[in-house]
Formats: structure tokens, C-alpha cells, sequence
């Protein structure tokens, strides 16, 4: 900066903090960074410039019928324009290596968005509008033909050269079809939103406090011309934020949440309007919420232009229907004023009232005075019943078939068309089959209707995938190996992450031997294979000797060819646990939850201090007789019941024979360990005569779906279908159809698929 004349040395006294921000990433791919000061204090003296910054839908809405985009950005734009001499020495810091004041404007003063504006709005004052839309330093040029679009960047790039204005060539993006520009995707069909930003609403975490609910709202409400109802869906959210209003998320609030997300994944493309065509507002009220939306076409296949909605006040809640209705045209009429004002276009509604009322001569009514306030547009209102509202009403997107036909136009055909319409479509919801035929005998019925509907909803695709739509399958217990003596086999496992203690810990590796049921907790910094691998070898080998056989899950740690290679130096025989199925090391998970409940109690939660209670916990554990073989972990491992600390220690004893002592020890251990053997093979085969099983008794080549573990809440709970190429019970090798990769899943995690069956006439 002191190189390129934009610092020079200080002898200011004052002196604002400095702060190193990242940019946006350029085309280039190249991380780039901003030097920023914290003019706060400045600012709150300074007197502000009021000149406007455009309005990013005012630019959208004359991209018109562009078919080229070129987006120019200005190097570091600010950095462009001179500061005043007389005020060079307020803008000083201080680094390292002295104190500096600018001589070019930097970012962070508060009138330095509006005079950057003026200044791009007079440099191109002769071309904006007309061959550039300008928004602080991004310049937006656009054409219909290549030609025309070329012609404009010249004139562009002339007068940017004329002031000797510098732009970036790693920011900018030439003769595109389709790019980003002020958060949103421009193409030559319409405009929708920008993927990234919406990725940070769809991942928003589940809001805790009101500020979160601030945050969400403020992340979700830049898109909210893209989605209909937003303030009535968003409606939830918003009573949090009253003042004196009780902290509760149940399921309101979480579907509120969640919906918003969705509808943003989903939003529709909105189109450019064009002025010389005629404009639809479409208008609605609920009972607590008002909407429009103001699109252009042909009636019942108009194209949306943008989307209105708010929520109404406390006195609002109290009009009649009719009354609200009229507010929602009122208020739409307003919020859209710069496109329909002088200009004539249709009111859609589906409230019959509204054609009529508008003759109501009653001067002192409220409906007088919107009447009243709407006098200056050049309208006509359009009736439309709901189910004929395809703006309006996303049910009706869907034309529902008249089924008051004759029982002798029921071809196989036709009945399966209605059976489709009537489960498939939005108007069906994808309903079970009970639920399904009763509404379908509501207005219709032939002979062999439940057994078609059931036939049809067990091969229905979507509700195999998305519904539990028969008990899941439950294989009988397998009685797992129990070993003769301690450390023949070990349990390994990962846990966290956890919160990050003082000395930086964030996992925990644990051991849990197979007999005695010892249990150990090492703290890891981090998960990856070196450090668990280490952690087991100097924390388990080095202190307890080589286990026979350990058994882990499918963590990469563990699958990894370093931990591979180690289990093969100690010839140490390994095997691992089929994924998502936790129940084939269910003694260590729940000794995890043992742990946890522990560590709940006693570490500090300010401190972060769980690690250092980790020998605590460990030691409570192993000194406490085990529910299954009534021994406790150290006396079935080392022989001996502990000596504990506290007012239960008892005094040493004297070694009077050193081998009676390795003798009586030994017996104990024998002896501990046959009967902790056989107490835990008796529960074991105890809790396989308990637990209920519901077995399917699948075949190579059947079809099955997939049980989706790792999921949102509104994702599918299956996938597939999968074909079964090799039963290995209780697992199944599986592969997905039309993909050549096989998988190797337990049997639970499946359910069978069914196929529509396709008829001799080609129906299905």
C-alpha cells in the first residue's frame, strides 16, 4: 500500500485498530485479502452523506430480454478515490512498522458507499440505463445480440478509461449466459437466487436465542421475493421476536423453520418484466397473513415476476374476511406501485365478494376509503375460484379430473388414473390405503377398488421412500463369542467431537476389553489415523500387553492401511463392525453413555475440563461390580478388588509368602473369570428369548431399499432400489440398479421394494 501511494507515514494523532479480512474468491481461484480499519468511532462523529445507493430490484427488473452479461468490478474500488488533504490525518493507524494515514479512501468510513456511488454515477453518467446498470463497483452490461452487447462494453470500458478507472481482471466475467450478480443468478429466462447463499440458510443451525432468529430471518428474507406466503410460513419465527415473548421451539416453530428452507431449495424462476406487456396481481388473505403475487402471461399460465406477503397487525386480525381480502389488494397495490401505476392490468382473487363490493355507497365504511385509494390505478378484478387459481394456489397446479363419469367409461385405464390422481397428486397427498379408499368412494366405486388401491400404494415409489410403510425388520440376535480369559479381544471406538478443552482435546479413544468389561478413555486432539493409532499403541499395547483381536466400526481411522499395518506387526487379528448397525459393539456403547452421565455431573462446563476427569470416570467404572458378571472389571482383569481412596482404603498388609500370594491371586483370577464367562453367555442367550424379532426372508436378485441413517429432517428415510447379490447372514452384499459399486449392509437396514407390475395391455 505505501508502494502504490495509497498510505504515506503519519504524524496524526489519531489512531484506529486494524483488521485483515478475506475477499470473495475470484475467477481466478486465488485467495485475495482487504486491509480494514475500525472507523467506528469516526463514523459516530462524522455527518453522514445521504446520496442513494440503487435499488438491486430496480436493476434486476431491466435486464428485460438480455441474452449476453458481462459483470466489470473495480480494483479495489475505494482505493480509487482521493481523500481531501485537510482530512487525510483522521483515517491514521498504526502496524508494526509505523503509523500511516491514507490518501485514498479506505473502506469502513460511513459515508464512503454513498460517495463511491456519486462518483460511479457521474463517470458514467452518459451510458447507465441505457448501455450499463451500476451498483457501487459492480457494473452489469447486457445485450441482446452479441453485437450489441460488445458495442456497449466498449463505450463501457472507454469511459472507464477516460477517468482511469482500474478494474479487476480476476473478479470480472465477459459474455456469459448465465452469472451471479448482487446474490442472484441472471439468465435470459429470469432471475433466481444465488446457490451459495441459500446454502448457508439451508444449513442454518436450529435457532437458540432471538439473535439467531434475527440471523435466519435476515439470511432467509433477501430471497423473500422468491417465495410465496413468506411472512404467513415465516409467521412462527416472527412471534419469538415480540417483545415480552416466551422462549418455546416445538414443532410450530421447527416446521416453520424447516419450511422456509425448503421452499428456498424449491423457489420457482422469477422472470424479467416486460413494460409493454400488461401485469397480473394475484392476491390472497388467510386468517392471519396477507399475499400477492404480481406475474405476466396468459390467465392460468402466467409466469411469476416477484412474490409479497406480510402479517397482520393486531386490529387486522379482527376484519371480517371480506375486509381482509380488500386489504391484501390495498397493500399489494402499493407494495408493487413502480410497476402497475399507469399502466392497466387484472386484480386476480378468489374471493367472489370482491367484484361486487366495489359498489358499495356507504361513504363511511372503511371499504370506501381503499376504494378510495385505489382510484389512481387502471384496473379490472378477475374472479377465480381457488382450484382454478394456478398462481395463487399451488394445489391447483395440479387439474383434478371430474369423477362423476359413467360406470361404463371405467376402462382398467381410467381406473388407474384416478387412483393416481387421487394419491399421487397434492389433492391425494401420498395418504395410506384405508385413508385412500374411503375418499375415493366418497365420489366413486367398482368392483375390486381396495385390492387395486392396495396393490397400487405397496408399489408406489415415493412412499416406499419416504414413509415406514411396514414394521421394520428385525433379525434375531446373534450370541456374540464370549473369550476365556482378559484381553484375548478389545473394543475400540471413537467419540466426539466434543467441546474443545484448555489443552486443546476434542475427542476421546476408548477401549473395552471383552471378559472383565475394563474400560478405558485417552483423550485425542484430533481423530486422524497417526493419533489414534499412537494413543492405542502406547495406551493399551504398552501398558496391557498385545489384545488377540480387536473389533472397531468403519471409522476411516481404523480402515485406514497405517492402523492395518499395525494390527499385522503385533499380529494382532482385526475385524470391524457393519456400518450404521451399533448393536455389534453395543457393551461399549453403552458404556460410552455411562461416560458421558459422569462427565455430566462433574466437569466444568465454562472450563471445558472433561478430559481431566477421564481417569476419574474410568476408574469409578472399573471399580464398580458389573451388572452381568458381578464382578467388577479390575478384579476379573487383575485378581484383586481395588483399594479405593476415601474412608473405605484399607491399611497395606504384610507379604508374608510370596508364592501363596501369586497362588491365592491366581485362583481367584481362574476363578472370577470362568464365572463372569458364563453369567455373560447366560444374558446374553437371556436377551435373544427377550427381544421380539420381525425377519423377511430375503433371496439373491430381490429388490430392496436402503434405510437412510444420515439424514435432514424432510430427506428421504430410503433409498434404492438395490438388487441383493449375496446373502452373508445377518448381512447382504447389495448393489444399486444401473451402478456397478456393491456394499455390504446388515439385513435391518433393508426393506423389500416393489415394482409397478405392468399390465398385457401396457397400463401400469
Amino acid at each position: 500500500m505505501l508502494e502504490e501511494d495509497i498510505i504515506t507515514p503519519s504524524n496524526s494523532g489519531w489512531n484506529f485498530p486494524l483488521l485483515v479480512v478475506p475477499k470473495k474468491m475470484g475467477a481466478s481461484g486465488k485467495r485475495k485479502w482487504r486491509i480494514c480499519i475500525d472507523f467506528r468511532k469516526l463514523n459516530e462523529i462524522t455527518v453522514g452523506d445521504c446520496y442513494p445507493l440503487p435499488n438491486i430490484q430496480d436493476i434486476l427488473d431491466k435486464l428485460g430480454r438480455a441474452r449476453y452479461f458481462t459483470t466489470l468490478d473495480c480494483a479495489s474500488g475505494y482505493l480509487q478515490v482521493p481523500i481531501a488533504e485537510e482530512d487525510r490525518h483522521k483515517t491514521a493507524f498504526s502496524t508494526a512498522n509505523g503509523h500511516f494515514e491514507f490518501k485514498r479512501m479506505p473502506f469502513g468510513l460511513k459515508s464512503a458507499p454513498s460517495t463511491f456511488q456519486r462518483m460511479m454515477n457521474d463517470v458514467l453518467s452518459e451510458v447507465i440505463g441505457t448501455r450499463c446498470l451500476v451498483y457501487m463497483d459492480d457494473i452489469l452490461i447486457i445485450g441482446e445480440t452479441l453485437r450489441e452487447h460488445n458495442s456497449k462494453l466498449r463505450e463501457v470500458l472507454q469511459k472507464l478509461r477516460e477517468y482511469n478507472l482500474k478494474i479487476e481482471p480476476d473478479i470480472c466475467e465477459f459474455l456469459k449466459k448465465e452469472l451471479n450478480y448482487l446474490g442472484h443468478i441472471v439468465t435470459p429466462e429470469g432471475v433466481r437466487p444465488d446457490e451459495g447463499k441459500i446454502k448457508a440458510v439451508v444449513e442454518f443451525p436450529i435457532p437458540k436465542t432471538q439473535k439467531d432468529i434475527k440471523s435466519f430471518l435476515g439470511l432467509a428474507g433477501y430471497y423473500r421475493k422468491f417465495i410465496a406466503d413468506f411472512s404467513a410460513i415465516a409467521r412462527p419465527l416472527t412471534n419469538l421476536l415480540k417483545k415480552d415473548s416466551e422462549w418455546k421451539w416445538l414443532e410450530e416453530e421447527q416446521t416453520s423453520f424447516e419450511l422456509l428452507k425448503s421452499k428456498l431449495t424449491s423457489s420457482p424462476l422469477l422472470q424479467y418484466p416486460d413494460f409493454n406487456k400488461p401485469f397480473i396481481l394475484t392476491t390472497d388473505a388467510s386468517g392471519y397473513a396477507i399475499g400477492a403475487i404480481l406475474s405476466q402471461g396468459k390467465l392460468g399460465n402466467d409466469k411469476p415476476i416477484a412474490y409479497a406477503s406480510r402479517t397482520l397487525n393486531q386490529a387486522e386480525l379482527n376484519y371480517a374476511t371480506v375486509e381482509k381480502e380488500l386489504l391484501a389488494i390495498v397493500w399489494a397495490c402499493k407494495h408493487f406501485r413502480p410497476y402497475l401505476l399507469g399502466r392497466k392490468f387484472q386484480i386476480v382473487t378468489d374471493h367472489k365478494g370482491l367484484t361486487w363490493i366495489f359498489n358499495v355507497k356507504d361513504p363511511s365504511s372503511r371499504l370506501m376509503r381503499w376504494k378510495l385509494l385505489l382510484e389512481e390505478y387502471d384496473y379490472e378484478i378477475q374472479y377465480r375460484a381457488g382450484e382454478r387459481n394456478s398462481n395463487a394456489d399451488s394445489l391447483s397446479r395440479y387439474p383434478v379430473e371430474c369423477l362423476n363419469v359413467n360406470m361404463e367409461e371405467l376402462t382398467e385405464e381410467r381406473k388407474q388414473r384416478i387412483i393416481a390422481e387421487m394419491h399421487d397428486c397434492p389433492v391425494g397427498g401420498h395418504q395410506g390405503v384405508q385413508r385412500t379408499i374411503e375418499r375415493i368412494k366418497l365420489y366413486i366405486s367398482w368392483p375390486g377398488l381396495d385390492q387395486a388401491v392396495t396393490q397400487y400404494i405397496r408399489e408406489c415409489k415415493i412412499c416406499q421412500l419416504n414413509k415406514e410403510t411396514r414394521q421394520s425388520i428385525k433379525l434375531p440376535l446373534n450370541i456374540t463369542d464370549t473369550k476365556a480369559t482378559p484381553w484375548e479381544k478389545v473394543y475400540l471406538d471413537v467419540v466426539g467431537p466434543l467441546p474443545m478443552t484448555e489443552s486443546g482435546m476434542k475427542y476421546v479413544l476408548t477401549c473395552q476389553d471383552n471378559l472383565s468389561k475394563y474400560f478405558m478413555a485417552i483423550p485425542l486432539q484430533n481423530q486422524t489415523t497417526e493419533e489414534v493409532a499412537n494413543a492405542f499403541v502406547k495406551n493399551v499395547i504398552l501398558v496391557y500387553g498385545i489384545p488377540s483381536e480387536i473389533v472397531t466400526d468403519q471409522g476411516s481411522n481404523f480402515m485406514s492401511d497405517v492402523f492395518k499395518r499395525i494390527c499385522k506387526l503385533f499380529k494382532i487379528e482385526k475385524t470391524h463392525t457393519t456400518a450404521y448397525h451399533p448393536e455389534s459393539n453395543g457393551a461399549l456403547e453403552r458404556t460410552h453413555k455411562t461416560l458421558t452421565n459422569y462427565l455430566r455431573c462433574f466437569c466444568d462446563r465454562k472450563l471445558n475440563n472433561w478430559d481431566e476427569w477421564l481417569p476419574f470416570a474410568c476408574f469409578t467404572y472399573n471399580t464398580t461390580p458389573h451388572s452381568v458378571t458381578k464382578y467388577t472389571p479390575y478384579e476379573v482383569l487383575f485378581g484383586r478388588i481395588a483399594n479405593i481412596p476415601g474412608k473405605l482404603q484399607r491399611e497395606p498388609q504384610p507379604l508374608y509368602n510370596f508364592e501363596d500370594i501369586v497362588m491365592d491371586i491366581k485362583q481367584k483370577m481362574q476363578s472370577c473369570q470362568q464365572i463372569a464367562k458364563e453369567r455373560l453367555i447366560k444374558f446374553k442367550e437371556a436377551q435373544k428369548e427377550k427381544v421380539k424379532c420381525n425377519e423377511y426372508l430375503f433371496k439373491e436378485n430381490d429388490l430392496a431399499l436402503l434405510k437412510v441413517e444420515s439424514r435432514q429432517k424432510l430427506d428421504p428415510i430410503w433409498k434404492g432400489p438395490y438388487e441383493i447379490k449375496k446373502i452373508i447372514s445377518p448381512n447382504a452384499i447389495i448393489q444399486e440398479v444401473g451402478k456397478r459399486k456393491h456394499q455390504e449392509v446388515h439385513i435391518n437396514r433393508l426393506k423389500p421394494y416393489f415394482s409397478h407390475s405392468v399390465s398385457e395391455n401396457g397400463t401400469t
